[in-house]
């Protein structure tokens, strides 16, 4: 049975049993996500889980360390290996996920100069993909990378063996405990300030590690508007949705010893750069066809929630700075 048979039996035998399955992948495809919408969703996935065993599909949504145990876990069965977790960005046709996230790292780092003598922190490091594919790639002396989640940091000690410069700890961007005084040369958090809820104190610990030469890169997701809903206050405090406006960020740089040499819009960018997201996920990575079509409307719905929420509520920004006495 060929792919598009496997994909038809799939889509045929939920349909039976969820009469709104239909309408509810045409709704995702056009990026019409709402809260009834998810709803069915989730009983759609609840059934999956049964199927096929893949509780992190359903638990993605539950809470922040939650999402990232899925997405993890969504990575290592679709592409076999850990991949960043931050946004793609677009740079030419045909290009596969994996790149385009490089291409956002590359894009964020072509406002920095050479390397080769740097201590660079990265704070939000995740699984620490994105500070093992900088040590590739730039060379610096040293890369430590911090991150709240204990999950993701396991990860990354294990994925760094091979990588002798480079270490990783727990640690919260807001106290950054484990970085000494005017101690970096480059500071990157991208796209993992969203999450901080006292955003003032992690800029003012930017102020504190950064050397009087050094530089930060921030990549963050931010409101278009004020006073943004969310689905609910609770879900908004699982997920750890900490959004603040551009003219937040613009405010509090001053404020916390910081000053902005350059800040740009790149939304357009991570919006195209799921130009041919239906690509990745392809059927011979998944043994049955229900795990397939879980991990394809998994992949489906993510792409159209973020993409939606780009498009209508929030607006993704680069900054690159120094401390103001520089």
């Amino acid at each position: 049975m060929n792919t598009a048979a496997w994909i038809k039996k799939g889509s045929d035998s939920l349909t039976n049993e969820y009469p709104a399955f239909d309408k509810l992948k045409k709704e995702i495809v056009e990026y019409q996500i709402t809260s009834q919408n998810l709803h069915s969703l989730t009983k759609i996935l609840s059934k999956m889980k049964k199927i096929a065993n893949k509780p992190s599909l359903i638990s993605a949504a539950y809470s922040v360390r939650d999402y990232y145990v899925s997405i993890n876990d969504v990575y290592l069965q679709i592409f076999g290996k850990h991949l960043m977790l931050h946004y793609p960005y677009y740079q030419k046709d045909f290009e596969s996920l994996e790149k385009r996230q490089q291409n956002l790292t590359d894009y964020c780092l072509s406002y920095v100069d050479g390397m080769a003598d740097k201590n660079l922190l990265e704070v939000g490091c995740g699984n620490g993909t994105q500070s093992l594919y900088i040590a590739d790639i730039r060379s610096p002396q040293k890369i430590t990378g911090i991150d709240l989640n204990p999950d993701n940091i396991s990860i990354a000690l294990h994925n760094k063996a091979r990588q002798q410069n480079v270490e990783f700890y727990v640690d919260d961007a807001q106290k950054l405990e484990t970085i000494s005084d005017h101690s970096i040369d480059l500071l990157i958090c991208i796209e993992s300030a969203f999450h901080y809820p006292h955003k003032e104190l992690f800029l003012k610990q930017i102020s504190r590690v950064l050397k009087p030469t050094g530089k930060f890169v921030i990549a963050d997701i931010v409101n278009i508007f004020p006073n943004r809903k969310y689905l609910s206050k609770g879900w908004k405090n699982k997920m750890a949705f900490n959004h603040w406006m551009e003219s937040d960020y613009m405010a509090s740089f001053a404020g916390s010893g910081l000053k902005i040499g350059y800040s740009e819009n790149i939304t357009s960018h991570i919006i195209h750069g799921y130009q041919g997201s239906s690509k990745w996920v392809r059927r011979v990575n998944f043994r049955s066809w229900i795990n397939y079509l879980g991990y394809r409307l998994y992949a489906v719905v993510h792409t159209g929630y973020n993409t939606n929420m780009l498009k209508n509520r929030e607006n993704y920004i680069l900054f690159v700075g120094s401390p103001e006495k520089n």
